[in-house]
């Protein structure tokens, strides 16, 4: 069922990536779980984008958002759209969503826009103050201008167990350098107390085609590697 709703507000996060924040109509009671999406509809055109903000029954959702070249939605919400505007959501939708008990530990491993439904699971986690044991954030990017959320990724990771690894594959600095998946393989070889991990993977294909065969090389049964692909 397609849901009426109209755009709050636009926060630029970087300069190619931007928050949109979607007001839902009150008529609506919209609820969701940490890491799922919603589609979008405006006109013809329909996309999927993960909700980033925390489940809270505000009717106000977070989306974080990339210009892509030649895409049409991200040309027409980046230069087009104007607050206020009207237009359509289902949702919500998937099931790349946390386990009922955090009793394993966990990789959340995203390039780009990919940490949006981490964002949210994580602010639900710490939120409702549930017990959990590490959670891994290892988030990849070109540049560090391109590191989205970072200071709240940053606060985060205060929290006991969180461990936040952003790496950077071309430009150098303080941090890591290099893919994301030179840091899970580190980590896998140099932790051997790590209790039955389970791995969320979230963005472009490709990091995530490889990340699948390289965990499948360190014995990570298929069951516990949950996906979600862009593009």
């Amino acid at each position: 069922m397609w849901i009426d709703v109209h755009l709050d507000s636009i926060k630029k996060e970087t300069e190619s990536t931007w928050r949109f924040f979607i007001k839902i109509s009150n008529s609506n009671n919209f609820s969701f779980k940490a890491g799922q999406f919603i589609q979008i509809k405006i006109g013809d055109l329909v996309r999927s984008y993960s909700i980033a903000s925390l489940p809270n029954n505000k009717n106000i959702i977070e989306l974080i958002i990339v210009k892509l070249d030649g895409g049409k939605m991200s040309n027409y919400l980046f230069n087009k759209i104007k607050i206020r505007k009207k237009f359509q959501i289902k949702g919500p939708l998937g099931k790349f969503i946390l386990p009922e008990e955090l009793d394993r530990d966990l990789f959340f491993i995203s390039t780009g826009t990919g940490i949006a439904p981490f964002r949210s699971m994580l602010y639900y986690i710490k939120t409702n103050n549930i017990k959990h044991r590490k959670i891994f954030i290892i988030f990849g990017t070109r540049l560090k201008k391109d590191i989205l959320y970072y200071d709240e990724m940053i606060k985060l990771s205060s929290m006991k167990n969180i461990i936040y690894i952003p790496t950077l594959s071309r430009e150098k600095w303080k941090g890591n350098t290099g893919y994301v998946h030179s840091i899970y393989e580190k980590i896998l070889n140099e932790k051997k107390d790590l209790i039955n991990p389970l791995f969320y993977l979230c963005g472009w294909r490709d990091m995530i085609k490889e990340a699948r065969n390289k965990l499948k090389n360190f014995g990570i049964d298929s069951k516990s590697v949950k996906l979600e692909i862009y593009g």
